[in-house]
């Protein structure tokens, strides 16, 4: 589902979302709402919803420390899109058929990956090295 910015409980800015762009993949700046009924992935200039998925829905998430992200579940991403150097925080949720796979900041990854799993009644599994 996407549509219009809903009311949020809680935001965290400083986030990007990898999206398929053809044959590569390209982040995107976003910020993460939390509603009553949902997590959204918005977009960071229009405030739209480019993802969002009911807390119900989900059926997992993980953690990843790394210069890439490391997935348990075998989701592929091209490498080419992981050159930078250093290591990031990224954090895939999961649905039956559908995902998001977001680098968060090292300010706000664990209070967004804590009040996901509150909402969502789901622990993340950390994958890799963990900080």
């Amino acid at each position: 589902m996407t549509g219009v910015l809903t009311v949020t409980s809680r935001q965290f800015a400083d986030a990007q979302l990898t999206i398929p762009d053809g044959d590569k993949n390209k982040q995107v700046d976003v910020r993460i709402g939390y509603t009553a009924d949902a997590f959204q992935v918005l977009d960071d200039k229009t405030r739209k919803a480019l993802k969002e998925f009911g807390y119900k829905s989900f059926v997992g998430g993980e953690y990843s420390y790394s210069k890439s992200p490391r997935w348990k579940s075998g989701i592929f991403l091209s490498p080419f899109l992981f050159l930078s150097s250093g290591k990031k925080h990224w954090l895939l949720v999961k649905t039956a058929d559908d995902y998001a796979m977001l680098r968060l900041d090292k300010s706000n990854y664990k209070l967004i990956i804590a009040e996901w799993e509150i909402k969502t009644g789901l622990k993340v599994e950390a994958q890799g090295d963990s900080k």
